[in-house]
């Protein structure tokens, strides 16, 4: 046998080792491993502004030959996938992604219930619907006035309504309601870092762009006025407790 043969013999031996290496390294990595590199690399959700991505519960369907992997992570701002362009309220916003992996291979992905990550659309499940109120400003004669403008908005599993009203606040007034005089003094860029209910009080968290600039008491009183009205239209709601970073004592200062 020539020396060319040899050679082709064992190149594609070589090759074939390879492959079966490289195949049962797939086979080795587990289901949680599959998962996390999935959503860094797939998921539009965590690539536009995830972060703090963190494993939660694997489950396994022995039957199907199925692995279910729960990974929980928070976005800067609310919504799916990728929202550039979007205008977008700015809150941090927790997520869990549920992976589906058979024969070490994602075959679902679905971020809150609500976000296939693998169409990047919204599933077919319809959630109930509530109204709300929200406080922008007005002004009426020489004076700023609050005033209450309504949205009917989704309730999404997971968030609370004091929640999904703040999301609304941040939002900021409608083109139609702007055009109409109807304003906001709460700053751009104003971030929700937490909020959550302890009784019958809430503890709202912001980022450091809530008191930006920001001068006079009339000026200090009307995002107090706004953010606490919103909140405070729950009947389980009875105080708001505003912080700033964690501190709520030197905050939002005339």
């Amino acid at each position: 046998m020539n020396k060319g043969i040899w050679i082709a013999i064992i190149a594609i031996a070589l090759i074939g080792f390879i492959f079966f290496l490289g195949s049962d390294y797939d086979k080795d990595v587990s289901p949680e491993k599959i998962a996390e590199n999935w959503i860094t690399s797939n998921s539009s959700t965590y690539l536009f502004d995830g972060g703090n991505l963190k494993l939660s519960n694997v489950k396994d369907n022995i039957e199907e030959g199925k692995h279910i992997v729960y990974f929980t992570f928070d976005s800067r701002a609310a919504g799916y996938g990728d929202r550039t362009g979007e205008i977008l309220a700015q809150a941090i916003t927790p997520h869990e992604i549920r992976i589906v992996i058979k024969d070490s291979k994602v075959i679902e992905a679905i971020t809150d219930g609500v976000f296939d990550e693998m169409t990047k659309e919204m599933t077919s499940i319809s959630y109930q619907k509530e109204t709300i109120k929200i406080y922008f400003l007005n002004i009426e004669g020489e004076q700023e006035e609050l005033v209450e403008v309504e949205r009917n908005i989704s309730l999404v599993p997971g968030f609370s309504l004091p929640y999904l009203s703040i999301i609304e606040l941040l939002n900021g007034p409608s083109f139609e309601e702007a055009n109409s005089g109807i304003f906001s003094m709460i700053n751009p860029g104003t971030v929700m870092n937490d909020l959550t209910i302890e009784g019958k009080t809430i503890k709202i968290d912001f980022n450091q762009k809530l008191q930006e600039g920001i001068a006079g008491s009339a000026t200090v009183m009307a995002i107090r006025n706004q953010i606490e009205k919103t909140l405070l239209q729950f009947d389980y709601v009875d105080e708001v407790i505003i912080s700033i970073n964690g501190e709520s004592e030197e905050i939002l200062q005339p």
